[in-house]
């Protein structure tokens, strides 16, 4: 079950007014905080809002959010950000699809993890994380963890920040 903690002027419906540029940057301002399996997540970019911005050769890009994005709140992840997500249908789904995440421009070298929550299957949780870039050579290997074990990660990273991966049993 998600359950919605603070709303940011109806951010998770159609009234939902997006930060400016300043406060994007900066990233204070009021996100809707939901939970799930323990985890409070702010939602940076709910379904239907726009991201956009400027690649490093200067080309502006923009994509319309199918799925709810944001981070976890309080962990860290290897790349000295919070654990990103996006937040599927299925609040019950008993798998996560950790996407290791290619970096731009230089497409063989991991980048970072985004954790696809909420997905019912790999596939539909490739096909909602490819949904959200212009390129496909975003795409990384996929870990695909049960809940609890995924959940145990994200906390221990409070820690100690790493690559999210699967215990080989």
């Amino acid at each position: 079950m998600i359950l919605f903690l603070k709303a940011h002027h109806g951010a998770m419906a159609a009234g939902w007014t997006p930060p400016t540029q300043a406060q994007a940057e900066a990233g204070n301002y009021l996100k809707p905080r939901i939970r799930w399996n323990g985890l409070e997540i702010a939602i940076e970019n709910p379904a239907g809002s726009t991201r956009s911005g400027q690649d490093r050769s200067g080309n502006r890009w923009s994509i319309t959010m199918a799925h709810p994005y944001g981070y976890v709140v309080g962990s860290m992840g290897v790349d000295g950000d919070p654990v990103d997500v996006y937040v599927g249908p299925d609040a019950s789904a008993p798998m996560v699809y950790v996407i290791h995440q290619r970096r731009v421009g230089d497409w063989v070298v991991y980048d970072e993890d985004k954790c696809m929550i909420g997905f019912g299957s790999e596939d539909e949780a490739r096909h909602a994380f490819l949904q959200h870039y212009t390129d496909p050579r975003f795409l990384g290997p996929i870990t695909a963890m049960p809940v609890d074990e995924f959940v145990a990660k994200v906390r221990a990273t409070r820690e100690r920040p790493a690559m999210i991966k699967a215990v080989i049993r």
